[in-house]
């Protein structure tokens, strides 16, 4: 009797799993936002914050988002950089242009 019980709940337990994941499928292709919203946080005056000597725990404080958050967005910068995107690194085209006008 309590092996039938069993088999019932593991077989209604695949069906809700089947039936979540259907409907989180639906709703991507419908574009809707799954899950926690991104971080909404001006990233070039973070960055240009920390360039002017504030510490991590004032940046946090000062745009209201956790330390870690802050330490996540100087990383992934960081990462730009090492890739060549750094649009205004010192010795970069742009600065050049602006010392020979």
């Amino acid at each position: 009797m309590v092996v039938i019980v069993g088999a019932i709940a593991q077989v209604e337990r695949q069906a809700i799993i089947e039936r979540v994941r259907a409907g989180m499928r639906r709703a991507r292709l419908e574009g809707r936002q799954i899950g926690r919203a991104p971080l909404q946080v001006d990233r070039l005056a973070l960055l240009e914050d920390r360039r002017n000597g504030m510490s991590l725990n004032q940046l946090a404080r000062a745009h209201r988002i956790s330390k870690a958050s802050v330490c996540r967005v100087l990383r992934q910068a960081k990462g730009d950089v090492s890739k060549g995107s750094a649009p205004n690194a010192p010795g970069n085209a742009l600065d050049k242009e602006l010392v020979a006008a």
